[in-house]
């Protein structure tokens, strides 16, 4: 009478099974359809969990094979329910959030003038860039800014950032260049600033002085500021960029272990309620309005410390771009390394030691004041 007190209410069952003949007994069970969840051994005991509907086929096994059995209520959501309803429920609740995880649902622009992001958001909807398209269908970063500076040549730079299903554009202006003092300068022409082999000409004027593949020293006039037109000269001056080749011979001292730390696995949470409290979430996805208050999906990444020794085997590719991006990061914006080579490299325990040679590329063209002997 306990025991069916004990039970009343309970969809579930835990069972207790001891005796000589609980193997057995468990077998049966299994044998006969009856549902078992949640097993486990624990000496000569076994327990698992079964519906209540099953208790008539479990005391008439249980006269069988003359085992001792101990019943309590079954712990809450041990046996799903696998009706067509709930199981409809289950995948709604599911899919809904990962289907609306892979559109954007919000395009905005962060930065600039007002009229410029008016401008930029014009070309966003012409694109086909607007809330609710496929994160899949949207430009890459390097396109949307190739575009955009291309249609406005205010703009210095342009990023575009996504978190989740929020887009957004951050366009930035080019310094104001004081375009009116420049047309105050006395006119010039354009020389070397460095020795180089002359590659290419961007003159918006002047004249050539070299031709292309001319070696120049520091100070060789490579664009005229003067044209001459029969026996008539005018002065105009030289403006626009020339391009030369150049060595630059760089020496490195760098520790032979290098540490770095490198991403590892990304893990999805999807928690009811509130924001998750787990520590190692890395941002929180959006979610529609309509359904942010009761779910929340998040995103967290697990950093892998890592090392690596430089080797005569390995040292020399990790050394090249390494200090290739550092020589990059010294030039103009419109600056190439063409070629880059070792000529001397030592490594011992604790640092590496060399000398690289690069092969520069870049504007070498400075102005030089038009004497009046010219």
């Amino acid at each position: 009478m306990r025991t069916a007190e004990r039970l009343r209410g309970k969809e579930t069952v835990r069972v207790t099974v001891s005796g000589s003949g609980a193997e057995a007994f468990f077998s049966a069970c299994a044998a006969s359809g009856i549902r078992i969840r949640d097993a486990e051994a624990e000496g000569n005991r076994l327990q698992f969990s079964v519906f209540r509907k099953d208790m008539p086929a479990i005391r008439r096994l249980r006269l069988k094979y003359r085992v001792r059995l101990r019943l309590s209520a079954g712990r809450t959501g041990i046996i799903l329910d696998r009706s067509p309803l709930s199981v409809a429920a289950v995948l709604l609740f599911l899919l809904v959030p990962l289907a609306c995880s892979g559109l954007i649902w919000s395009v905005g622009v962060e930065g600039g003038k007002p009229e410029r992001q008016e401008r930029i958001s014009d070309y966003l909807e012409k694109s086909g860039i607007r809330p609710f398209i496929p994160i899949g269908s949207v430009p890459d970063e390097a396109r949307i800014r190739n575009d955009l500076m291309v249609a406005d040549p205010g703009l210095s730079w342009v990023r575009v950032s996504r978190e989740g299903g929020r887009l957004t554009v951050h366009p930035i202006e080019a310094p104001e260049t004081g375009e009116k003092g420049e047309g105050d300068l006395q006119p010039a022409h354009l020389a070397a600033s460095k020795r180089a082999v002359i590659t290419r000409f961007e003159l918006t004027k002047g004249v050539r002085n070299v031709l292309p593949n001319t070696t120049v020293e520091k100070g060789d006039i490579v664009a005229s500021g003067i044209i001459t037109q029969r026996e008539d000269s005018h002065v105009t001056g030289a403006e626009g960029k020339v391009y030369g080749d150049y060595y630059v011979e760089t020496r490195f001292e760098m520790p032979a272990v290098i540490r770095y730390s490198a991403p590892g696995e990304t893990a999805y949470q999807l928690a009811i309620g509130g924001k998750s409290a787990n520590a190692d979430v890395w941002r929180e996805i959006p979610m529609p309005s309509f359904i942010s208050p009761f779910l929340t999906l998040s995103e967290s990444r697990s950093g892998m410390a890592r090392e690596i020794r430089l080797t005569e085997e390995n040292g020399e590719p990790i050394i090249l771009s390494v200090l290739k991006e550092k020589m990059l990061s010294t030039l103009d914006p419109d600056a190439t390394v063409k070629d880059e080579k070792v000529l001397r490299v030592h490594y011992d325990n604790d640092k590496v030691k060399g000398t690289i040679l690069f092969l520069i590329n870049e504007n070498i063209a400075v102005r030089k004041h038009i004497s009046q002997g010219d």
